[in-house]
């Protein structure tokens, strides 16, 4: 009798209630026929997914089951070569989620219009909300391509954008965050947390509070898995933990651990050769090594070159006059210390304490000699 009476109270539901658990993708470009086709790729979790079909007179259908929205792309070939990603094709970017959804266009299927996905109204949404601040930031970047190479390091001229720029940049931010926080139940908006919320430097208690908003589907999402990993390791190495240990070889093959510099103030400094902000940066810290060597401090250089760019790393450390002690597993941003320590971009560094407790991260420039000279002098 339960059953029963479960089973005539769901038919009585409206169809509107009733979750879809499958998508359809019905699309129609121009009047193409065989052998054209067309290809549907994603990502379901960590597994790579593509499809195809033939076009009949420009259409084309697609279906599937899917746990979570997705990002996903169409493309279309004219013959029966398959996408090649070293070449332009003719594709569209879309979110692709269990519901009927229909991508239409007179011509090429890059100007198509999508409808039938919610995910992908919503990201439609935050791409209008951000529109006026690209445009004011592309004009200004015209403006400062036309200029000679002279003209663009004129000071004055640099001073007068910049409060432009940052209050264009701070409305954009606002504006995106405010969005994100609006919309707890959209996969667009927790695609775009990661730019806003899990960037260089970020503050893994503030986005971890901020993640926490999102519906439980989401945080168990595939994507939303993966940025717990990344604010878990945010939260491990965080100002006022202690560092966590490793070892790796250094340029002779001598195996050097973190814990070796235990009693000094050190300097974790991750780079590679071919990073040409880290090449930059080396000067600065060359300063402030021969200004504080002899008061407890020194650096320790973890490269992410690999084994490629093996020789490039040890010229590296001699063109540029390293003298701090440089180690690498010679597997670039793969390393297991570099997953440890959640790097995603170079240079990135850590300041250590004698005890071994990170105490600032990424100091750059006059920042490094200023904070060493409050804590040795």
């Amino acid at each position: 009798m339960k059953t029963t009476t479960f089973l005539l109270a769901a038919c009585c539901l409206p169809m509107s209630l009733m979750a879809q658990k499958s998508f359809t993708v019905h699309g129609k470009t121009g009047t193409l026929d065989a052998p054209a086709k067309a290809y549907l790729s994603y990502m379901d979790g960590d597994v790579k997914v593509l499809d195809s079909c033939t076009l009949k007179k420009g259409n084309f259908t697609f279906k599937g089951t899917l746990k979570t929205p997705v990002q996903a792309a169409i493309t279309l070939r004219h013959d029966t070569a398959a996408p090649d990603p070293k070449k332009y094709d003719d594709n569209i970017h879309f979110f692709l989620e269990n519901s009927v959804i229909t991508i239409t266009s007179s011509d090429s299927i890059y100007h198509a219009t999508v409808k039938g996905s919610a995910t992908n109204d919503d990201d439609k949404a935050l791409t209008t909300l951000q529109k006026p601040y690209k445009k004011v930031a592309d004009s200004i970047m015209a403006v400062y391509w036309k200029r000679s190479p002279q003209e663009r390091k004129d000071s004055a001229w640099l001073s007068s954008i910049r409060p432009i720029m940052e209050k264009n940049e701070n409305g954009y931010n606002a504006d995106s965050r405010a969005f994100i926080a609006a919309h707890p139940k959209s996969y667009a908006a927790l695609v775009a947390f990661h730019q806003f919320e899990l960037g260089y430097n970020f503050n893994p208690d503030t986005a971890l509070a901020k993640f926490d908003k999102f519906s439980p589907s989401l945080k168990e999402s595939s994507l939303g898995k993966k940025y717990i990993a990344i604010i878990t390791t945010g939260q491990n190495t965080n100002i006022g933990v202690i560092a966590q240990d490793f070892s790796q070889t250094d340029t002779t093959g001598k195996t050097i651990r973190l814990s070796d510099f235990r009693g000094k103030y050190v300097l974790v400094d991750f780079w590679a050769s071919w990073c040409k902000p880290c090449r930059a940066e080396n000067p600065n810290l060359l300063k402030a090594y021969n200004k504080f060597k002899d008061k407890n401090f020194t650096i320790l250089g973890v490269s992410l070159d690999d084994e490629h760019t093996k020789r490039a790393w040890t010229g590296a450390v001699l063109k540029d006059g390293l003298p701090w002690t440089q180690v690498s597993e010679l597997k670039g941003f793969e390393g297991k210390v570099a997953k440890l320590y959640g790097i995603t971009a170079i240079p990135s560094n850590f300041l250590i304490d004698p005890n071994g407790k990170i105490i600032a991260r990424n100091l750059r420039g006059e920042e490094l000699e200023k904070k060493l000279a409050a804590l040795v002098l």
